[in-house]
């Protein structure tokens, strides 16, 4: 066994799964490949529907494949001949609203998962998750007497109990307030990484997936789109849905001509990957062009909207397309003011049409 596979923790080889739903709609993940490494936070992004949870049963053991391998710590969990229950594959899973049981103490639902260990074990094993997770003086409250954040903290310390291989959390900061959730969600990351716990973690929050993650798998509609670093995943998309599900962009029609986009805002050089394709539409993130007022620009105003720290203001073109563009938030345009553009993207990318 190589370095690399002893650094896996979790493999998927060339997994098909298919579900049938009550509208008679058949549901189809895969096929597709996929290596977590030992202490990655993997995130999950994707549409509704678009398998994240799925992929969290399939490694859970809650939902079996029709095709392929799963190993945990290499060790086989599914395949044509082997089926491990879920209590047998060393992972825990945190759920969105945490599933903590109201009637049982913190002290109790923590200790739920190892009630059968050694007595001297299980004080052990508290007292760890009392000091990693700062839940000294709540062992003796019920969850309905903790905030949304202590009840996490709870849920966590529950599914760390075991010493599982893997943590899979599925949205478990979706029922927090929006003022808290960043600093939570960083905790949480804290405390994985302190453990060296591989974690697979599904968001709606492309925010908290782009901060908090090691790497970034995007999927659609069962299909994998790209799985790779944060940063790849917001400035060099691979495909057209990744570029137009992560982040704010717009898309620029372009005709390609001596090595150079031509668009109606300019030109740019063409990266020599599109060099065979004649039409392509040019991503454009909000801070791709500049844009100043110009009583005798090609651009108007036509919308904005405030953001706090920035706004985000919509251009018109005379072809009726419409960009986008952040200023700083006292900045304040009329709509309908005119204004100059000049393309100054960072990154190329492309698309042909």
């Amino acid at each position: 066994m190589d370095n690399n596979q002893k650094n896996q923790m979790v493999c998927f080889e060339q997994i098909k799964y298919s579900h049938q739903a009550n509208n008679k709609k058949t549901f189809k993940l895969g096929p597709f490949s996929l290596n977590i490494e030992q202490g990655e936070l993997l995130a999950i992004l994707g549409p509704s529907g678009s398998g994240k949870t799925t992929l969290l049963r399939l490694i859970a053991g809650l939902a079996y494949p029709n095709e392929g391998v799963i190993t945990v710590d290499q060790k086989i969990v599914f395949d044509r001949h082997t089926l491990i229950s879920p209590e047998n594959r060393q992972v825990g899973m945190m759920f969105q609203d945490h599933a903590l049981f109201p009637h049982l103490s913190v002290r109790k639902n923590i200790l739920f998962g190892i009630h059968k260990w050694p007595k001297d074990k299980q004080k052990k094993r508290l007292e760890e998750l009392m000091s990693l997770l700062e839940l000294e003086g709540y062992l003796g409250r019920y969850p309905h007497e903790l905030s949304g954040g202590q009840q996490q903290r709870v849920a966590l310390a529950r599914t760390l109990a075991q010493n599982p291989k893997v943590v899979l959390l599925d949205e478990p900061l979706s029922n927090i307030d929006a003022d808290l959730r960043m600093s939570l969600a960083q905790e949480l990351r804290d405390v994985l990484k302190k453990t060296k716990t591989t974690s697979v973690w599904v968001t709606h929050d492309q925010t908290e997936a782009l901060d908090l993650s090691d790497r970034i798998l995007v999927i659609n509609e069962g299909r994998v789109e790209q799985l790779d670093k944060p940063w790849n995943i917001y400035n060099e998309p691979k495909t057209r849905f990744v570029a137009d599900f992560v982040g704010t962009a717009v898309f620029i029609n372009g005709e390609l001509k001596d090595n150079h986009i031509i668009t109606e805002i300019g030109s740019i050089q063409c990266p020599p990957c599109l060099k065979n394709s004649k039409h392509l539409d040019l991503m454009l993130r909000p801070d791709d062009i500049r844009v100043t007022l110009d009583e005798t620009g090609m651009g108007t105003i036509c919308k904005h909207q405030f953001w706090g720290s920035v706004q985000l203001y919509s251009v018109k073109l005379p072809s009726g397309q419409q960009l986008l563009t952040t200023q700083p938030s006292h900045t304040t345009w009329p709509i309908g003011k005119k204004v100059s553009i000049v393309l100054e993207p960072k990154t190329v990318i492309a698309f042909p049409v």
